[in-house]
């Protein structure tokens, strides 16, 4: 039997001073495209890279481009047998766009500047305010959705922002109604963690930051067709032109992502093996929480040895 290999791609990661620096030194090509990068928006990504202030790593004009890099970076480090054979490609939130660009429906300069640009639109549009995403896992997804009806009943501004898998998603709102989400959690036996950094996420929140986007997206000409058929993090269907992949790209900042339906698609669709490719780990860990996805072949690439252990493997 054929193997049909799927690669995904981690949504955008929080990261510590020193995250990710092994991968730096060990992998040239991560060095190259953090610099690609960085003349691709006209800032010192590399810096940013190697700075010991979270803060200004983690600053949404800079983190997104990096993660951006550091992704495309990995997956053309990948061994060639691993990266020509995908079947599909799909990512989580950031990375769809990660994953477009891997599929071939962006340019790699341009996913960068389409990553910067949104993220430049939503801290103006946020700026000052006390919104964003909290993570909840081990809750009951019924109960989580009860308290949320509950919240916007009460003139709260809260919403879902990702199902991950069949006890965890991902909520989005204003610092109050997080709260209340989190405790729920930890009432029923679950836990809930706040997000740090970044905006209300996938959630009718972002409404004006989804019109100024596709007002502003100087990118949005240069999609093209994807080369290899891209799963959309919205309703876990196959993209396949360029119109569909542009309106995925824009339309997912209000949509609720359900990436365990996409990875049940992909089982669905046939797919035998699943390449993650990082930074983080939160895809690779999302397939033990997704029940019938628990079992399945998933390959890890997000640190220098495991990579290059996995590299020697399958060269």
């Amino acid at each position: 039997m054929t193997q049909r290999t799927a690669v995904l791609f981690n949504p955008q990661v929080a990261m510590r001073p020193g995250d990710y620096r092994d991968l730096y030194e060990a992998l040239p090509r991560v060095r190259r495209r953090l610099e690609d990068a960085s003349e691709a928006i006209g800032a010192d990504l590399v810096g940013a890279f190697h700075s010991a202030d979270a803060d200004l790593v983690n600053q949404g004009p800079l983190i997104r481009p990096m993660s951006v890099a550091l992704g495309i970076a990995l997956y053309e480090s990948l061994p060639a047998r691993l990266r020509e054979g995908a079947a599909y490609t799909a990512g989580l939130s950031l990375g769809q766009i990660t994953a477009a660009a891997a599929a071939g429906a962006l340019e790699f300069a341009d996913a960068v500047r389409t990553v910067r640009t949104m993220a430049a639109i939503e801290e103006e549009v946020f700026a000052g305010r006390d919104y964003g995403s909290t993570f909840c896992y081990c809750v009951d997804l019924q109960a989580v959705h009860a308290k949320i009806g509950e919240l916007t009943g009460q003139g709260f501004e809260v919403a879902p922002c990702a199902v991950t898998g069949d006890d965890q998603m991902v909520v989005s709102g204003e610092g109050r109604a997080l709260t209340a989400v989190n405790e729920l959690a930890a009432e029923t036996g679950g836990v809930g963690v706040r997000i740090p950094h970044g905006p209300p996420g996938h959630s009718p929140m972002l409404a004006d930051a989804e019109r100024r986007f596709a007002a502003e997206w100087k990118q949005a000409d240069l999609v093209r067709a994807p080369g290899v058929p891209l799963i959309c993090n919205m309703g876990a269907h196959p993209l396949t032109t360029a119109q569909e992949v542009r309106e995925a790209l824009i339309t997912q900042y209000t949509r609720t992502v359900y990436w365990a339906e996409g990875i049940e698609r992909l089982l669905e669709l046939g797919t035998t093996r699943f390449v993650v490719v990082g930074p983080g780990h939160f895809i690779a860990k999302s397939f033990t929480f997704i029940g019938r996805a628990k079992g399945a072949d998933v390959i890890r690439f997000d640190q220098a040895p495991s990579f290059l252990r996995e590299m020697a493997e399958h060269r």
